[in-house]
């Protein structure tokens, strides 16, 4: 195993020791060179440095073997390691709780973790997936265009609120599309019945999806158009 630079040789560190339950004691740590032992007083030895033929970092010496018992207090697990373990469980539900985020630690791995690492791993977890949320919601008219571009004859329609607008922001309201393939596929063969199907968004993004439906010769779901808006109304 090699690592491209020192910071992601400790978070895979990090990561062994909080899912092994080994609390490791950092003795050397440089930009060049990671050295750990057990703090169990174990023949466990690992030192990482940098491989001189490729740039890398690699396992210099690695004595794996534990004699301990896992240990309940480990300093190895930082908020970093917390946010990297619990990302997945945030990103689908962001109102966790700390004490359920102990909870589950302490439940998977027999580890005690203090509360305020887990509030700064939530931080840390909440504040990349709004970055991520804001990213992906300024290409949304770029993916619009590029949508009309590869399927001519498609709509692709957007609304922005115009009381963000009016503050210099951009946020949106409701967004439709309609791909002239599927439109073209219902012509040509499938049954004159249409449907309407809604959902509620309960993530990050709120609001609802509606899909415009038929049926396909199998009887699946064909769908025709779909749109996000903030509520059903008539105008919607």
């Amino acid at each position: 195993m090699t690592f491209k630079d020192i910071h992601e040789a400790r978070k895979v560190i990090n990561m062994y020791s909080l899912t092994n339950g080994y609390d490791l004691q950092q003795v050397k740590s440089d930009p060049a060179r990671l050295r750990y032992i057990c703090v169990g007083d174990c023949p466990f030895v690992c030192h990482i440095s940098k491989d001189s033929s490729g740039g890398r970092f690699k396992f210099k010496t690695l004595k794996p073997e534990h004699i301990c018992e896992p240990a309940f207090e480990n300093q190895r697990v930082d908020a970093n390691t917390i946010a990297a373990y619990l990302k997945k469980s945030l990103q689908d539900n962001p109102k966790i709780k700390v004490k359920e985020m102990r909870a589950s630690l302490k439940a998977a791995f027999n580890v005690n973790v203090s509360e305020s690492k887990c509030k700064r791993a939530k931080k840390m977890i909440l504040e990349k997936l709004e970055g991520s949320f804001s990213d992906e919601y300024n290409k949304l008219i770029a993916y619009a265009n590029e949508l009309k571009l590869s399927n001519l004859g498609s709509d692709v329609i957007i609304n922005l609120s115009k009381y963000t607008l009016e503050e210099g922001k951009k946020r949106l309201l409701r967004m439709y599309i309609y791909f002239q393939a599927m439109k073209s596929g219902f012509k040509s063969g499938l049954r004159p019945f249409i449907g309407l199907d809604e959902t509620f968004l309960k993530g990050k993004a709120k609001g609802q999806l509606l899909v415009v439906v038929s049926q396909d010769s199998a009887n699946h779901f064909y769908p025709l158009a779909w749109a996000i808006v903030d509520k059903e109304t008539k105008l919607t």
